[in-house]
């Protein structure tokens, strides 16, 4: 290997061909879906953007709920982002890169909405619009909780220059 060329590994990005995307993607996903801790903390920190989200926007509601039925709707939503998402995520993966992300709105109302259809005795989706603003407030507290318990890659995934090439 020429010096001063760093190793690819299986989480750096594609050099340049179209099909490279895929295949990284792919190995991206294996691998956050293989690592424990960060499913623990995605799913603990998706869980508290559901239950902000259904407290925030009006058309979502908890029906006869108590105390220990907030954390299961957390732990089925955490769960859902968790193992559901990142597969959907890659299955729309053109239309996300088309949209500039908004498809991920989308998505997280789709994951809303099947978090009403698994726990429809305790969350309530009024409408349409109330899970799309649902979603858009899940994306926005996810991101937030996910970058304040360091959980997101990083941008740049390269290492920084030493002082002796410049």
């Amino acid at each position: 290997m020429a010096e001063g060329v760093p190793a690819r590994t299986a989480m750096s990005p594609p050099l340049v061909s179209h099909h490279g995307i895929g295949v990284w993607a792919f190995r991206r996903l294996r691998g956050d879906v293989g690592n424990w801790r960060l499913l623990l903390v995605r799913t603990v920190t998706s869980g508290v953007a559901v239950v902000a989200t259904v407290f925030v926007v009006p058309g979502l509601g908890f029906q006869d709920w108590r105390r220990g039925d907030f954390l299961l709707v957390g732990l089925v939503f955490g769960l859902l982002t968790a193992w559901v998402k990142p597969v959907l995520q890659f299955a729309a993966l053109r239309y996300v890169v088309v949209s500039y992300g908004l498809v991920l709105v989308v998505l997280n109302a789709v994951l809303l909405w099947l978090l009403s259809l698994l726990l429809g005795h305790l969350v309530h989706a009024g409408d349409l619009l109330a899970i799309l603003l649902g979603g858009l407030v899940v994306a926005v507290a996810g991101t937030l909780l996910d970058a304040i318990a360091g959980v997101t890659p990083p941008i740049l995934d390269r290492p920084p220059e030493s002082e002796e090439g410049r």
